[in-house]
């Protein structure tokens, strides 16, 4: 049986998000070895001054000296708060991914929303209950081609009906399901479940992921850059 194209481009995101969450842990753990690297030299380098200020001063000029000590000292601090909120980006990022497999994901489940426009005919309406329910109702076709047009309006109101009624319960279902994980979570976490539920259904990760990304990248660069002046500084004083 030939798919449908609509199945096959969300497989293929779906298996494209599977991936990426490979490359996000290896990203992570370069970045971070990168980011440990250069704190680690940095503060090596106050460290050395430190201990032995007085031969430092006698071969650096005094002038270098105070805004190469400011930069390290910068780029150390800067550095660690790039790794905590790296951390917790990363923790972010996996919640995301996760979410975007369960939306790609090709399980069949009621809908929580009505699909109807108002303007489907009988047998229209027949398939948005079966993809939405899995029932099978054609056998009501011949029973509608048959009726007068008060008799058709009924059975076609009554079958409209039907489908809202299963909308609305799906609805209920997924906040009933929700409530309960919400319940798990506060239970064995020792929090509050209106907490968890408020995170499961509004989660707002969006607007966290555009945060965090322009925080990380000040703090990337700004590690980076200090540290890469400090040693330009350095080798100008020589």
């Amino acid at each position: 049986m030939i798919d449908r194209p609509f199945n096959q481009i969300r497989d293929t995101f779906k298996e494209a998000n599977t991936r990426n969450k490979d490359l996000v842990k290896y990203v992570f753990e370069k970045s971070d070895s990168i980011s440990l690297w250069i704190i680690g030299l940095s503060i090596g380098g106050i460290s050395i001054f430190a201990n032995d200020i007085g031969k430092v001063k006698s071969s650096i000029n005094s002038g270098y000296l105070t805004p190469i000590l400011y930069l390290l000292a910068i780029s150390v601090a800067s550095g660690i708060i790039y790794r905590v909120l790296y951390l917790n980006f990363f923790v972010l990022l996996n919640h995301i991914m996760d979410g975007i497999d369960l939306s790609f994901d090709r399980k069949k489940t009621m809908d929580t929303e009505s699909f109807l426009e108002g303007n489907e005919t009988f047998e229209q309406l027949l398939i948005v209950i079966q993809n939405s329910t899995g029932e099978n109702l054609q056998a009501k076709l011949p029973l509608y081609n048959a009726s007068d047009e008060r008799g058709k309006k009924i059975l076609y109101d009554y079958t409209v009906g039907y489908y809202l009624a299963n909308v609305d319960f799906a609805k209920k279902d997924t906040d009933l399901a929700f409530d309960f994980a919400a319940g798990v979570y506060a239970d064995f976490f020792g929090s509050t479940k209106e907490k968890y539920k408020k995170k499961l259904t509004n989660g707002n990760f969006g607007k966290k992921y555009k945060i965090s990304l322009i925080f990380l990248a000040i703090l990337y660069l700004t590690y980076n850059l200090t540290f890469i002046t400090a040693l330009f500084l350095l080798a100008a004083s020589t």
